[in-house]
């Protein structure tokens, strides 16, 4: 997200004063500074020391500071390579793109007379609020709600352009209207939340909207726990439900694998590892590796593969159970077992349960959650 400087409540670009810059560049070479060296100095533990614990120590913070100002940088790269500019004039609206590396340069100019209509619709940025704690102050990463506006008409290119421009306050927004009200330009409002809507025509006509009279359906500035009621088109929707349909073949891909895996290591791992009171492994630290292992293979298919039923959890259990059962069988017909081996394996499963508890928990609850506030919304869409 480029962040735009005000010159005017009608005039924005993203040109950073000449003081910012200069703090940037000599953040990004302090943190430099400290980096390279840091990292020189792990190499050399690596070969004059024994113990590989400086070498990390020392590899680890190099790196992430090292990570972090190129990070710097490449966010630098977009207020000194890219110009954007973003004017509400007397005659239209006029928007202009360049960048320095690539040579691309872009200009919209929309006069009032060829503007069909402007939306004023919902859209979500977000920032870092202060938090304080009992340990000293701290931070979260919040969103919070901005008003996204929207203009379909004819361009001085004579193309349909579809354009749009956030606006975080409600002084510099009733400024706007103003103007396009003025210049006998329609203003309409819709309570959707405009982030997805396509630039075409087709898009923005799609959303529902009525006659602006003064008032959003939203604060301007107010903090969103969710980026929900986003609109969107018919195609779009078609597009989420057959991403949803893919993510769960893969999910089940994925969790088969994790199970099969399970069944291997009964019969080819397991089984070499000494029970003890006939129901537990005494190897605790293979037993350990296996179930945080387990544990992140489970979160990582649900991370990427954005499960969305409640009891996708409980799914996952029964599977890792299915595994570690056909791994036993197969070991019992297959070789002699210590006493109490196969309660040994279930008590395995238990721990994974009793791990995994805590995120499955929070998972079902989510998404409890989120079915009834689908179904609430679909409710009040069809009154």
């Amino acid at each position: 997200m480029i962040e735009m400087q005000r010159k005017t409540n009608r005039l924005f670009t993203n040109e950073l004063p000449k003081w910012a810059l200069i703090v940037h560049k000599v953040m990004i070479s302090l943190l430099f500074l400290i980096a390279v060296p840091l990292c020189v100095l792990s190499l050399i533990a690596l070969f004059t020391e024994d113990d590989l614990s400086i070498f990390l120590f020392l590899g680890i913070i190099g790196g992430g500071v090292f990570w972090f100002g190129r990070f710097c940088y490449k966010n630098l790269l977009q207020y000194t390579q890219q110009r954007l500019i973003v004017e509400l004039r007397e005659d239209g609206y006029f928007t202009s793109f360049s960048n320095q590396k690539t040579n691309e340069k872009q200009t919209i100019f929309l006069p009032f007379a060829g503007m069909e209509y402007v939306l004023l619709g919902m859209d979500y940025q977000y920032a870092v609020k202060a938090t304080p704690r009992s340990t000293g102050p701290g931070g979260k990463v919040v969103f919070y709600r901005v008003v996204k506006l929207m203009i379909s008409g004819i361009s001085s290119d004579r193309k349909h352009e579809v354009v749009s421009f956030p606006i975080g306050d409600q002084p510099t927004l009733d400024e706007w209207v103003n103007v396009f009200q003025a210049n006998q330009v329609p203003v309409l409002v819709t309570d959707k939340a405009l982030s997805a809507v396509p630039y075409t025509k087709e898009g923005i006509d799609a959303v529902p909207k009525a006659p602006y009279q003064g008032t959003l359906p939203f604060r301007i500035g107010s903090e969103a726990k969710e980026l929900d009621n986003v609109f969107l088109t018919e195609e779009q929707q078609k597009q989420q439900a057959e991403k949803k349909k893919k993510n769960r073949k893969r999910m089940r891909g994925f969790l088969i694998g994790l199970g099969i895996l399970q069944m291997l290591m009964v019969r080819y791992w397991f089984i070499d590892w000494r029970v003890v009171d006939e129901s537990v492994f005494s190897d605790k630290a293979d037993d350990t590796l296996v179930l945080f292992l387990t544990l992140i293979g489970l979160l990582v298919i649900r991370f990427f593969t954005q499960s969305s039923r409640w009891f996708d959890p409980l799914v996952d259990m029964l599977v890792l159970f299915g595994g570690l059962t056909v791994g036993l069988l197969w070991t019992l017909v297959s070789v002699s077992v210590p006493d109490g081996f196969s309660f040994a394996v279930y008590s395995h499963w238990l721990l994974n349960c009793f791990l995994y508890a805590p995120f499955a928990i929070f998972m079902i609850v989510r998404q409890l959650l989120r079915d009834r506030k689908e179904k609430k919304q679909q409710r009040e869409q069809a009154v």
